[in-house]
């Protein structure tokens, strides 16, 4: 008889516009999964750029009647 060992996967949300992102690995324990998301989660690089604003060129329109 063969015994079927729980395995844990770590899922991150980071923002509720963007997907759930599963990291690599497999985990034993709850906390080894919850250790490994911490040190994921701590290594994160975070990189803000200047964006130019758009500018719209909006075209009147001339209505007749």
């Amino acid at each position: 008889m063969t015994t079927v060992k729980k395995m844990y996967a770590v899922w991150i949300k980071i923002d509720e516009t963007l997907p759930w992102i599963e990291l690599k690995g497999k985990y034993r324990t709850k906390r080894e999964a919850k250790k490994a998301a911490r040190d994921t989660i701590d290594r994160v690089e975070i990189r803000v750029v200047e964006m130019p604003e758009k500018k719209r060129i909006v075209k009147t329109l001339a209505a007749t009647h």
